[in-house]
């Protein structure tokens, strides 16, 4: 029960996710993603590099900065939530990787918004003095989140959040419906905002961000001063495959620079430029971690080497950066070969 002003009102179910749910969703979208937000719910399909499809409710799109982008899906909680919701999620996931998909929604996207003058005046003094088109090829080029919009949570929905977070950021809103106990058709909907969620999630993290500032200013193990130091700190075997590594990279390729940089090791395609990065080597105690430029329209990972994460400006400005673990000598081969399609990226 609801009560406002004195006046009731009674939980109500939609029956038909498609004619009942998402109109709601979509009439409150800026309640729910805030007011400098665009919801398009345009459908369309994202599909892997291996062709498995899936086709989202909607896309969101959150002008307020840091700029953000969602791919929504809107749900009922009377379906069978945890088979459909987490493999659903995870052709999201798998199909935002292929450039190809990132184009097509972008330009589905710029069609949308090109072709209302309202919405197209807002874009322009919201990303001002950026051109749409190119805002929209920077922002879809990043990792989108989730936005799961659910009639209730229920326990079935708590234990498919936990694979979620697997799968990347999803938010998770409930969105209740009362009606008016003597006039049904009138309503009132209980939920919470994702950009409130988001900055409350900022909030909880400022105390982390101080915590790890003072952490900064204590002294940090000798062994992270320099590269030459992590040498010193590994065990036997990974400085071997270091060695033989970077051996066979020099071998492999032609006008390679390399250098140490900090407690990494950087590999460049001709002068060392932030562009021409084609390698980075990072180490633990017993293994060492490769991170390179990956295209996932072209990529060729055959032994599956790769980590599924997709990391963003550490190494690489621009393209994707993908990650792997060598701790035998039997994977500098397959490790060369990962590196070679990085090195044919480098600028």
């Amino acid at each position: 029960m609801l009560v406002i002003d004195g006046v009731k009102y009674k939980l109500w179910t939609p029956k038909d996710e498609e004619k009942e749910f998402h109109p709601m969703i979509r009439e409150h979208s800026k309640e729910i993603f805030g007011k400098n937000s665009l919801y398009f719910d345009v459908r369309h399909k994202l599909v892997s590099r291996s062709g498995i499809g899936s086709i989202p409710d909607a896309y969101a799109i959150s002008l307020s900065k840091p700029y953000q982008w969602y791919i929504v899906e809107n749900e009922l909680s009377t379906h069978r939530v945890y088979e459909h919701i987490v493999p659903q999620v995870s052709r999201f996931i798998s199909g935002i990787e292929n450039l190809r998909s990132q184009r097509e929604i972008r330009d589905v996207l710029y069609s949308e918004i090109i072709r209302d003058k309202v919405m197209k005046a807002f874009v322009e003094k919201m990303i001002y003095p950026e051109e749409i088109h190119r805002f929209l090829s920077s922002l879809i080029s990043k990792s989108p989140k989730i936005a799961l919009i659910i009639d209730e949570v229920t326990a079935e929905i708590r234990e498919a959040s936990r694979a979620l977070k697997r799968l990347g950021e999803t938010k998770i809103v409930e969105f209740k419906t009362y009606v008016r106990e003597d006039a049904e058709n009138v309503r009132a909907y209980l939920f919470e905002p994702i950009y409130a969620l988001e900055e409350i999630s900022e909030r909880t993290r400022i105390p982390v961000a101080r915590r790890t500032e003072e952490k900064t200013k204590r002294k940090l193990p000798e062994h992270y001063e320099s590269w030459e130091k992590m040498l010193v700190w590994v065990d036997d075997n990974t400085r071997n495959i270091v060695d033989v590594l970077t051996k066979s990279i020099l071998n492999r390729f032609d006008s390679v620079s390399h250098k140490a940089s900090g407690k990494y090791y950087i590999f460049y395609k001709g002068k060392p430029t932030t562009k021409s990065v084609f390698a980075a080597l990072l180490l633990t105690k017993r293994n060492l971690k490769v991170r390179i430029r990956t295209d996932p329209t072209t990529l060729r990972d055959p032994n599956k080497l790769l980590k599924e994460t997709i990391y963003t400006g550490w190494f690489f400005k621009q393209g994707q950066e993908r990650e792997f673990a060598i701790s035998d000598m039997t994977d500098i081969k397959n490790a060369i070969e990962l590196i070679r399609q990085s090195y044919e990226l480098a600028k």
